[in-house]
């Protein structure tokens, strides 16, 4: 929810700034709107394959959220299970795995080593799949980034549009001041989709993709390690290797 706040924070904040000497009327332009929002997502669509668009449905519940993917809180687990697992044998993951439903890469993970995965195997299959995950985040990332490439172009077009309706019609000065309005609310437009929605969201799943490959990673490494019931240093220490210096862990 902390996007959303900080984003009507933003539109509040510009609200504010235009009503302070003017009127907050003066900023609305419905056509210069329509021809922005319209104009920037027709234009997006051309660059995006199919396989982008069910990218982007999949990220849009996360961006406006406090997406879970602690890297610190994945490793804590692991490195329980990887203690159990040594004191009471591999049956513990059967147990283990009913309570792992909201991580579903951990739970295909376990899954794979109860159905008597190799362990080498394992960890290879899951890094691909975090790898081919997170290449799918970054190109939502992209959209996005081409989205607020756009928007000014759109609102410059929409400005030229504009000037080009007023210098056809200096003859009625009742005419001016509607095709100005227009030729700069484009551009205002344009501008504030661009760096106070589009951009900032790419930088938000950048950031997104980045925690939630390192939590994936964590979870192939950990599980391989588990696999192998090795000694929970030795699963400690390779976590550790995986996680910033703040967030490291340490075995019990």
């Amino acid at each position: 929810m902390i996007a959303v706040v900080f984003l009507l924070a933003s539109i509040a904040l510009i609200a504010v700034a235009s009503a302070i000497d003017g009127s907050l009327g003066m900023l609305w332009s419905l056509s210069s709107l329509v021809l922005v929002l319209l104009g920037t997502a027709s234009v997006t669509a051309i660059s995006v394959r199919r396989s982008d668009l069910a990218a982007l449905r999949a990220v849009m519940p996360q961006l406006w959220t406090d997406p879970d993917a602690d890297p610190s809180i994945g490793a804590r687990r692991l490195l329980e299970l990887g203690g159990r697992v040594r004191r009471e044998g591999p049956h513990v993951m059967e147990s283990a795995i009913t309570g792992l439903r909201d991580q579903p890469f951990l739970e295909r993970a376990v899954s794979l080593l109860i159905d008597g995965a190799d362990p080498a195997q394992v960890e290879r299959v899951l890094i691909e799949e975090a790898q081919a995950i997170a290449h799918r985040q970054r190109r939502v990332a992209d959209i996005f980034r081409r989205a607020s490439d756009v928007a000014p172009a759109m609102g410059l077009i929409g400005t030229l549009i504009g000037l080009v309706q007023m210098l056809g019609q200096l003859s009625t000065p009742d005419a001016i001041g509607p095709a100005m309005a227009m030729a700069l609310l484009t551009t205002l437009y344009g501008a504030v989709l661009a760096h106070v929605l589009f951009l900032p969201l790419a930088v938000r799943v950048e950031a997104i993709a980045d925690a939630e490959h390192t939590l994936h990673r964590i979870y192939a490494v950990g599980a391989a390690a588990i696999g192998r019931r090795e000694h929970p240093v030795r699963i400690e220490m390779a976590l550790n290797a995986l996680l910033p210096v703040e967030q490291r862990v340490q075995a019990a």
